[in-house]
């Protein structure tokens, strides 16, 4: 995998045998979509993964952290930020658990067939007041009760992405 843009575009990420990275036509279409609306620059990636999201938000100028609760993926987390010469904001934990600060942007992309209720919770209760949550899904998902404007959807084969705000 390859980040698709900023700084270190180009750039050849590790990925853990654990995790099913984004594609880089839908992290592309993700970032082209955050240009378009307005938001802060504190960027959460609450399943990191390999952290590929979180390096193509650093790529591109925002100020990341990231959350894993496998300590083998978050050596790879560790090592591929090494490549950038950077140390990763990473917090090896249970993101249900995580009580941390705020951030004006929250990206998820748990492991499929997770019950997404706890988890859009949780990200509503650590993004700031209008800031952004972006969820990757393969099931529709009905954000009604969860007090979030929903901006815009997009479909990438089975790979679903909803951005929502809250609207606090």
């Amino acid at each position: 995998m390859y980040l698709t843009g900023g700084e270190f575009k180009g750039l050849k990420i590790e990925v853990p045998k654990s995790a099913r990275p984004t594609l880089s036509k839908v992290r592309e279409s993700i970032f082209n979509m955050l240009d378009n609306l307005e938001h802060g620059n504190t960027f959460l990636d609450m399943f990191a993964g390999s952290a590929i999201m979180g390096l193509e938000a650093l790529s591109r100028g925002y100020s990341v952290t990231e959350l894993e609760i496998d300590k083998k993926a978050a050596n790879i987390i560790k090592t591929n930020y090494a490549k950038v010469n950077k140390k990763p904001d990473l917090i090896i934990c249970d993101s249900l658990k995580y009580t941390g600060k705020k951030f004006d942007i929250i990206y998820l992309d748990p492991p499929w067939m997770k019950d997404y209720k706890p988890i859009i919770q949780k990200a509503n209760s650590l993004v700031k007041d209008y800031g952004l949550i972006i969820v990757e899904h393969e099931n529709k998902i009905e954000f009604n009760e969860f007090n979030l404007e929903h901006l815009k959807s997009k479909k990438y084969g089975r790979c679903l992405v909803d951005v929502l705000r809250n609207v606090k």
